[in-house]
């Protein structure tokens, strides 16, 4: 994936491969020793996504590497245990 600014992924819309819409992204967290992305953090309407609950705050935390391609929004492919 193209180097992109953290700040730019704010409020971006989140789609699945399969097309599905999934929320936007309300943050992301970043590992401080290297700088890359770690965490998604998802605003959505969803219970749940791909198997992951909502935490206490209502948002759905997602590993970054689920990240496939950013457009328009961000594409991000199920996680192998879910689709297994």
């Amino acid at each position: 994936m193209q180097t992109v600014l953290a700040s730019k992924l704010s409020d971006m819309r989140v789609m699945s491969t399969d097309g599905q819409e999934l929320g936007t992204v309300h943050n992301v967290t970043v590992n401080t020793l290297d700088g890359n992305l770690r965490q998604l953090v998802i605003d959505t309407d969803a219970q749940q996504l791909f198997g992951k609950e909502q935490d206490g705050d209502g948002y759905v935390r997602l590993p970054a590497d689920l990240i496939e391609s950013l457009r328009d929004h961000l594409i991000i492919r199920p996680p192998d245990e879910y689709l297994g």
